[in-house]
Protein backbone atom coordinates (compact mmCIF):
# COMPACT_ATOMS: atom_id res chain seq x y z
CA UNK A 1 0.00 0.00 0.00
CA UNK A 2 1.80 3.71 -0.67
CA UNK A 3 0.08 6.48 0.79
CA UNK A 4 0.23 9.87 -1.57
CA UNK A 5 1.22 12.84 -0.02
CA UNK A 6 0.46 16.36 -2.66
CA UNK A 7 3.82 18.22 -3.45
CA UNK A 8 3.69 21.27 -0.46
CA UNK A 9 3.60 23.92 -3.34
CA UNK A 10 0.52 23.10 -4.19
CA UNK A 11 -1.16 23.09 -0.75
CA UNK A 12 -1.92 27.22 -0.73
CA UNK A 13 -4.14 26.89 -3.83
CA UNK A 14 -5.86 23.60 -2.15
CA UNK A 15 -6.45 26.12 0.76
CA UNK A 16 -7.63 28.80 -1.01
CA UNK A 17 -10.16 26.93 -3.06
CA UNK A 18 -11.26 25.16 0.25
CA UNK A 19 -11.28 28.88 1.85
CA UNK A 20 -13.73 29.69 -0.74
CA UNK A 21 -16.40 27.88 0.52
CA UNK A 22 -16.51 29.80 3.92
CA UNK A 23 -18.38 32.86 3.30
CA UNK A 24 -18.24 34.35 7.06
CA UNK A 25 -14.94 36.04 6.35
CA UNK A 26 -15.43 39.91 5.27
CA UNK A 27 -11.92 41.39 5.20
CA UNK A 28 -11.78 43.26 1.90
CA UNK A 29 -7.92 41.31 0.79
CA UNK A 30 -8.99 38.24 2.20
CA UNK A 31 -12.52 38.16 -0.22
CA UNK A 32 -10.50 39.41 -3.28
CA UNK A 33 -8.10 36.73 -3.00
CA UNK A 34 -11.22 33.59 -2.14
CA UNK A 35 -13.15 35.69 -4.88
CA UNK A 36 -11.08 34.72 -7.59
CA UNK A 37 -10.92 31.22 -8.53
CA UNK A 38 -7.23 28.97 -9.37
CA UNK A 39 -7.28 26.90 -12.89
CA UNK A 40 -5.05 24.08 -12.43
CA UNK A 41 -1.44 23.81 -14.16
CA UNK A 42 1.03 21.24 -15.43
CA UNK A 43 4.78 22.33 -15.02
CA UNK A 44 7.32 20.53 -16.66
CA UNK A 45 10.81 20.36 -18.23
CA UNK A 46 11.66 18.97 -21.35
CA UNK A 47 15.08 19.12 -22.58
CA UNK A 48 15.88 22.60 -21.86
CA UNK A 49 12.56 24.28 -21.97
CA UNK A 50 9.94 25.02 -19.28
CA UNK A 51 6.73 23.73 -19.64
CA UNK A 52 3.44 24.97 -18.19
CA UNK A 53 -0.50 23.91 -19.06
CA UNK A 54 -2.95 25.54 -17.59
CA UNK A 55 -6.53 24.43 -17.92
CA UNK A 56 -8.80 27.65 -18.88
CA UNK A 57 -11.65 26.87 -21.19
CA UNK A 58 -14.33 28.64 -22.12
CA UNK A 59 -12.06 32.45 -22.35
CA UNK A 60 -11.17 33.98 -25.29
CA UNK A 61 -7.52 34.51 -25.70
CA UNK A 62 -8.11 38.02 -25.99
CA UNK A 63 -9.05 37.67 -22.10
CA UNK A 64 -6.28 35.74 -20.78
CA UNK A 65 -3.12 37.98 -19.72
CA UNK A 66 0.23 36.54 -19.00
CA UNK A 67 3.13 38.08 -17.45
CA UNK A 68 6.21 37.70 -15.69
CA UNK A 69 6.65 39.35 -12.56
CA UNK A 70 10.69 38.11 -11.38
CA UNK A 71 10.58 34.51 -10.80
CA UNK A 72 6.87 33.98 -11.07
CA UNK A 73 4.57 33.35 -14.09
CA UNK A 74 1.04 35.09 -13.99
CA UNK A 75 -1.82 33.49 -15.63
CA UNK A 76 -5.32 35.69 -15.24
CA UNK A 77 -8.67 36.84 -16.26
CA UNK A 78 -12.06 36.57 -16.26
CA UNK A 79 -13.99 33.66 -17.51
CA UNK A 80 -17.45 35.18 -18.17
CA UNK A 81 -20.91 32.73 -17.24
CA UNK A 82 -22.63 31.53 -20.03
CA UNK A 83 -26.20 31.43 -18.89
CA UNK A 84 -28.13 34.23 -20.85
CA UNK A 85 -30.70 34.23 -17.83
CA UNK A 86 -29.63 37.07 -15.18
CA UNK A 87 -30.85 34.36 -12.32
CA UNK A 88 -30.70 30.87 -13.26
CA UNK A 89 -31.82 28.41 -10.61
CA UNK A 90 -28.68 25.42 -10.43
CA UNK A 91 -29.23 22.16 -9.68
CA UNK A 92 -25.51 21.29 -10.03
CA UNK A 93 -22.56 24.10 -10.30
CA UNK A 94 -18.81 23.02 -10.66
CA UNK A 95 -17.52 25.33 -13.13
CA UNK A 96 -16.21 28.47 -12.01
CA UNK A 97 -17.05 32.17 -13.20
CA UNK A 98 -15.16 35.32 -12.94
CA UNK A 99 -12.15 36.59 -12.05
CA UNK A 100 -9.08 33.98 -12.12
CA UNK A 101 -5.65 34.64 -11.33
CA UNK A 102 -2.53 31.40 -10.84
CA UNK A 103 1.07 32.36 -9.80
CA UNK A 104 3.93 29.93 -11.08
CA UNK A 105 7.08 30.11 -9.43
CA UNK A 106 9.39 29.45 -12.25
CA UNK A 107 13.26 27.64 -11.52
CA UNK A 108 15.60 30.70 -11.97
CA UNK A 109 17.39 29.60 -14.90
CA UNK A 110 13.73 30.31 -16.80
CA UNK A 111 13.76 33.71 -15.59
CA UNK A 112 14.08 36.19 -18.70
CA UNK A 113 14.36 32.98 -20.66
CA UNK A 114 12.69 33.80 -24.04
CA UNK A 115 8.03 32.72 -23.53
CA UNK A 116 6.41 31.45 -26.30
CA UNK A 117 2.42 31.03 -25.79
CA UNK A 118 -0.12 28.86 -27.48
CA UNK A 119 -4.13 28.49 -26.61
CA UNK A 120 -6.13 25.97 -28.02
CA UNK A 121 -8.98 24.42 -26.97
CA UNK A 122 -8.96 25.59 -23.74
CA UNK A 123 -5.49 24.92 -23.07
CA UNK A 124 -3.01 27.55 -22.88
CA UNK A 125 0.37 26.26 -23.03
CA UNK A 126 3.65 28.28 -22.14
CA UNK A 127 6.98 27.27 -23.61
CA UNK A 128 10.21 28.97 -21.22
CA UNK A 129 13.34 28.76 -22.94
CA UNK A 130 15.80 28.19 -20.02
CA UNK A 131 19.14 30.52 -20.36
CA UNK A 132 22.34 28.66 -21.11
CA UNK A 133 24.11 28.90 -17.75
CA UNK A 134 27.94 30.37 -18.48
CA UNK A 135 31.16 28.86 -17.42
CA UNK A 136 32.88 31.48 -15.73
CA UNK A 137 36.69 31.08 -15.17
CA UNK A 138 38.48 32.99 -12.06
CA UNK A 139 41.96 33.21 -12.52
CA UNK A 140 44.02 33.78 -9.25
CA UNK A 141 46.14 36.50 -8.48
Amino acid sequence: MSIYLKDPKYIEDDLVRMLAGFSQMHLPSVMDELSRWHPPVDVMEIGDKLIIVAEIAGISAESVMVSQKEDMIVIQGTRSEVSANSSPVFHHMEINYGPYERNIKIPKRFVGGEIKALYRNGFLRLEIAGKEPREKIIELT
